[in-house]
């Protein structure tokens, strides 16, 4: 889909609280949301939280998850719309 190499990881966020770091890694070809937590000062192994043109992950006070949801054609992304996830 693209040439990016899998090991591209960008665009990250600390929660408010330094607690969790969210970013965007390529997963199987596409762009997904992880998760890392710290515990005992050291950051813990990334969960995937959200998949397939899911990134740029940003949280707001209450926890709430906003992301960009990417669509491409041919390799190339052709639209990016804004996603809004609540916190349960």
């Amino acid at each position: 889909m693209t040439d990016r190499p899998k090991e591209t990881d960008g665009w990250p966020f600390v929660s408010a609280d330094g607690k969790e770091l969210w970013f965007t890694r390529w997963h199987r070809g596409t762009p997904g949301i992880f998760r890392s937590k710290m515990a005992a000062g050291t950051w813990q192994k990334p969960e995937l939280i959200l998949s397939q043109f899911a990134a740029e992950p940003s949280l707001d006070t209450e926890g709430n998850l906003y992301f960009a949801h990417h669509f491409f054609r041919k390799g190339k992304m052709i639209e990016a719309d804004l996603y809004f996830a609540r916190k349960r």
